[in-house]
């Protein structure tokens, strides 16, 4: 079982290189084809959907290990523990009892009572843009927006937000990188160390005087007599609001990108608004924004073809998945009327994305809005510039709007 695939050649897998960076899919695409289930220095690389698929569902695949790759990743210090101690890191029982908490406060109907409040927002920050011609979606709508929901969802005041975010992309950009630089891992370990801080002072003053919000609602949450504590809280707070804010901007700017790179795709749109639902989905198949999730083997299994030991670190590539053609025809086409678009962009199994039905609400949201108000919208630039590391998006996304 662990003999070479027939097709097996060698293909080059650098990430960190420049052109994988803008266009990561030939090179993934060669991957997948040749070598499906690749070893390489930091673990297994899973390419086709089928075995991403599994692994993320599978009980013989979990978390526990996450801890010795990001020691040797980012090494010991506050932003090891700041992403080593989120729930997303643990595995059941741990994790159900943490997720289950949180879920309380993060209900679909809680998420579904708050569309009429994100329109609001995405028109004023569009007003914003004024009369302009050109803008950058980026700075206009797709950073502000998810920026300002998880701050209110979260009760962190409004002018505290830049701060925050700054804290959030120093330590997204260490998580992200395989070697880090000395600089990347004093900026991550100052920031994860602030963040902190800041959160167990704003616990505190919840604690004495809740809200209405998603950090006093976990304040209080409670199942069987189970409650979370104060660090607990901080850490969750902490997770929501990196994961609740870049990664949407990124999902935001990749599905305009999407559609006014693939104009007739933007044209049906516009003529059938109804499918914004299909659209949205398919953007998160076409390019989503974490590009890979690691799990661990608790057995020796095999995947694939391949045998793999127990502890083994394998590295589920979601983007890769996503254009999988034995599960997506044509997977490079850009198509929302698609029939069938069960993607992986939120990951799966017991760890999937629990800010999904969010991001997927926000991305409709921002998506109506731009066509109701620029249906002859179109890009300004031919090159976009993406963001390196583990979350892909675009860095900025001019638009010329007539």
């Amino acid at each position: 079982m662990n003999e070479m695939p027939s097709l097996r050649r060698q293909v080059l897998y650098n990430p960190a290189a420049a052109e994988f960076q803008q266009n990561p899919f030939p090179s993934l695409r060669d991957l997948r084809e040749y070598d499906p289930v690749h070893l390489t220095r930091a673990g297994w690389l899973l390419t086709r959907y089928k075995d991403c698929a599994e692994v993320l569902a599978s009980r013989a695949f979990g978390m526990r290990g996450i801890e010795d790759v990001l020691r040797k990743q980012i090494g010991p210090g506050p932003a090891f523990e700041f992403i080593a101690n989120r729930f997303h890191s643990y595995d059941p029982p741990e994790h159900t009892r943490l997720r289950s908490l949180v879920a309380r406060a993060f209900s679909a109907h809680r998420i579904q009572e708050m569309r009429a409040h994100i329109e609001t927002l995405a028109e004023r920050f569009l007003d914003q843009a004024g009369g302009d011609t050109s803008f950058d979606l980026v700075e206009k709508l797709a950073y502000p927006l998810p920026s300002r929901v998880i701050a209110e969802m979260l009760g962190t005041p409004m002018e505290e937000r830049m701060q925050l975010n700054v804290w959030t992309e120093r330590i997204l950009k260490l998580q992200g990188m395989p070697q880090p630089d000395r600089l990347t891992v004093e900026e991550g370990n100052a920031a994860a160390k602030e963040f902190m801080a800041y959160l167990r002072e704003l616990i505190r003053v919840r604690c004495s005087k809740p809200g209405i919000d998603l950090l006093s609602a976990l304040i209080v949450a409670e199942e069987q007599g189970d409650r979370l504590t104060a660090e607990e809280i901080a850490e969750c707070v902490a997770f929501l609001s990196n994961a609740g804010y870049s990664t949407t901007r990124n999902l935001i700017g990749s599905a305009v990108v999407a559609l006014l790179t693939n104009r007739k795709q933007w044209e049906l749109l516009v003529d059938d608004p109804s499918l914004m639902v299909e659209a949205v989905e398919e953007a998160l198949r076409y390019d989503c924004s974490l590009t890979s999730t690691p799990r661990f083997a608790r057995q020796e299994t095999i995947v694939g073809n391949r045998k793999l030991a127990a502890g083994a670190t394998v590295f589920c590539l979601l983007n890769a998945a996503n254009r999988d053609p034995e599960r997506f025809p044509d997977p490079d086409r850009f198509d929302i009327l698609r029939t069938d678009k069960k993607h992986l962009a939120f990951g799966g199994g017991v760890h999937s994305c629990l800010g999904a039905p969010l991001a997927r609400l926000q991305i409709e949201i921002a998506l109506s809005a731009l066509l109701r108000r620029y249906p002859r919208l179109q890009l300004g630039t031919e090159k976009i510039e993406w963001r390196s590391g583990l979350y892909r998006g675009p860095i900025r996304v001019p638009l010329v709007t007539n």
